[in-house]
């Protein structure tokens, strides 16, 4: 009883050092304007890659078009806001709707697929996205040159500044890992790991399998294009670039490297890949080789993710730890 409430204690000192680290970051970093930028891209890397967690790491769906969906909240948000007048926030949250509406229209026949023909009908969505971008009826997306659109507001509260964004995407980050949290853990989550281990029994169990299968690409849309939208009004500006088909594997080796069906695993994979964008920024020309050396790796040699290694060396050690005091109890 007294390690259970010396543990919990450990874990709430601990979350509250890491929350008042997480607070403190723009008044750190009040003179690094490049940092901040930084951690308001990883905030939203954050964000798009546990919608993905959601859809492979829970339901087992594998998807190479988390890339379009980004864009498609983008570009959604941009045409929402600059052709109807719409608020920022607003337009920002009917984006990531309307992109989790077509995520779910996608799913239909594509929920029937598995493995190698799910993954390359993704790819081909992925494509056909990019394509629309860049031949936009009337340009209205302005085609490969891109376009502009304003800063999010709230209440007349500008978050122009990376300070401000920041904790906006703190907020929003704090809103969508918590949300991802309470669904895996809810009904819909248990439906999710039961049809990913098996879809058989899964049916055997009542469970309506494709019905699940649409609600994880209808969250994993929702959170995709939300990320999306939330670069396009930091920066204020879109182009095609964030649709790219290999975009949408670096998110894949996110979740990979942080670890699948982990509540931490998005998070370090996200700070980890974009430690190693900033590494190799000088060498553009080997980013795609590193990727897929790391793609590999995590595959082949480390498939529980950094996270998930971690966590099961804590275990194996705190076993041990355990055996050992059991067997000096023993010979007292």
């Amino acid at each position: 009883m007294e390690l259970t409430k010396q543990n919990k204690g450990k874990k709430i000192a601990v979350t509250g050092v890491f929350s008042l680290l997480l607070i403190a970051m723009p008044f750190i970093f009040t003179n690094s304007p490049y940092i901040m930028t930084l951690l308001c891209f990883t905030e939203m890397y954050v964000i798009a890659a546990s919608g993905l967690d959601m859809l492979y790491g829970y339901s087992g769906q594998i998807s190479f078009a988390t890339a379009a969906f980004y864009g498609m909240g983008g570009y959604g948000s941009l045409l929402i806001h600059n052709h109807f007048g719409v608020p920022v926030l607003i337009s920002m949250i009917l984006a990531a709707i309307l992109s989790a509406i077509v995520g779910m229209i996608l799913a239909f026949p594509v929920s029937k697929l598995r493995f190698a023909f799910l993954s390359l009908s993704t790819i081909a969505f992925n494509h056909v996205v990019y394509q629309l971008i860049t031949r936009s009826p009337g340009g209205i997306t302005g085609d490969f040159i891109g376009a502009f659109t304003d800063p999010l507001t709230i209440f007349g509260v500008s978050f122009k500044s990376s300070q401000m964004f920041y904790y906006f995407g703190l907020v929003c980050c704090l809103l969508f890992v918590s949300l991802k949290i309470l669904l895996t853990k809810s009904r819909v989550g248990r439906a999710f790991l039961a049809i990913k281990q098996n879809t058989h029994a899964a049916n055997g169990m009542g469970i309506n399998v494709r019905k699940y299968k649409i609600y994880a690409f209808g969250f994993y849309g929702f959170y995709a294009a939300f990320a999306g939208a939330m670069y396009c009004h930091y920066v204020g500006y879109i182009s095609p670039e964030t649709a790219l088909q290999s975009q949408s594997v670096i998110y894949m080796i996110m979740i990979l490297f942080g670890g699948i069906c982990l509540n931490w695993g998005p998070v370090v994979g996200a700070v980890g890949i974009m430690i190693i964008q900033e590494v190799l920024s000088h060498a553009e020309q080997y980013q795609l080789l590193v990727y897929g050396i790391l793609l590999l790796i995590f595959i082949l040699f480390l498939p529980r993710g950094v996270v998930g290694e971690l966590k099961a060396l804590y275990v194996s050690l705190k076993a041990k730890k355990n055996n050992k005091e059991a067997e000096a109890n023993a010979e007292g």
